[in-house]
C-alpha cells in the first residue's frame, strides 16, 4: 500500500483473490504470464538445476565479454598486428569461442524442470485446490503470479472498489510487471 492508505485486509485479499482465481483459467496457453509461472514454480520445486543454469549463463556472459574486450583489442585498437599477432589473436578468440559453444552445449544438455500447470488453467481444479490450501499455500500461488499489489487512497464512507483502489502487477521476467485493474491482464 501507499503511505497514508489504509483499506481492510479481508477486501483487498477478497479482490486480488477473485482476480487470480478469475484471470488464470482464462488466459490462452501462449499467454507470457503462464510462462512466467511456469519458470518460478519450476525454480521452487528444484532451485539446484537453477542455480547451476544461471551460473552457466553468468559464465556465458563473462567470455563474451572477453571475447568482446579482444575483438575490440584487434579491431578497434589495432593490437595484434603482424603475422604473429594475427595468430595469437585467431588462438585466444578460437579458444574463447569453443569455451562459449561448450557452455551453450552445457545448458541445452541440462534439463530443466517441467511443471503440470493444468491445475493452473481449470478453473474448478484451481479453486478446489484454493480452497483446500492453507494461507502459506496461498500466498505461494499468488507469488508465482503476482509481483505486487498497489491500492490508492479511498474516499471516507464508500464502499471498498478494488477496481478503483486496486492495481495488480502480474508477473513477468523483466523488470516492470504487466499491470491490471481487474480481471483482465494487459501489457
Amino acid at each position: 500500500m501507499l503511505p497514508g492508505v489504509s483499506a481492510r485486509v479481508e477486501s483487498i485479499d477478497d479482490y486480488v483473490t477473485r482476480a487470480f482465481l478469475s484471470c488464470l483459467p482464462a488466459l490462452e496457453p501462449q499467454h507470457p504470464l503462464l510462462a512466467v509461472i511456469a519458470d518460478r514454480w519450476a525454480q521452487r520445486e528444484d532451485p539446484e538445476v537453477f542455480a547451476k543454469r544461471d551460473a552457466i549463463e553468468a559464465e556465458i556472459a563473462d567470455e563474451g565479454g572477453r571475447l568482446a574486450d579482444l575483438e575490440e583489442a584487434r579491431y578497434v585498437r589495432g593490437e595484434f598486428t603482424g603475422a604473429d599477432g594475427i595468430d595469437r589473436y585467431e588462438r585466444l578468440a578460437g579458444r574463447l569461442r569453443t569455451r562459449i559453444d561448450g557452455l551453450h552445449a552445457d545448458l541445452v544438455r541440462m534439463p530443466t524442470p517441467s511443471v503440470d500447470m493444468s491445475s493452473l488453467l481449470d478453473g474448478g481444479l484451481l479453486r478446489e485446490a484454493w480452497e483446500t490450501d492453507d494461507a502459506a499455500g496461498r500466498r505461494e500461488r499468488l507469488g508465482l503470479a503476482i509481483d505486487r499489489v498497489e491500492v490508492q487512497r479511498g474516499r471516507v464512507g464508500v464502499r471498498f472498489n478494488g477496481d478503483e483502489r486496486c492495481r495488480i502487477v502480474w508477473a513477468t521476467r523483466g523488470e516492470a510487471g504487466v499491470e491490471s485493474t481487474g480481471d483482465e491482464v494487459t501489457k
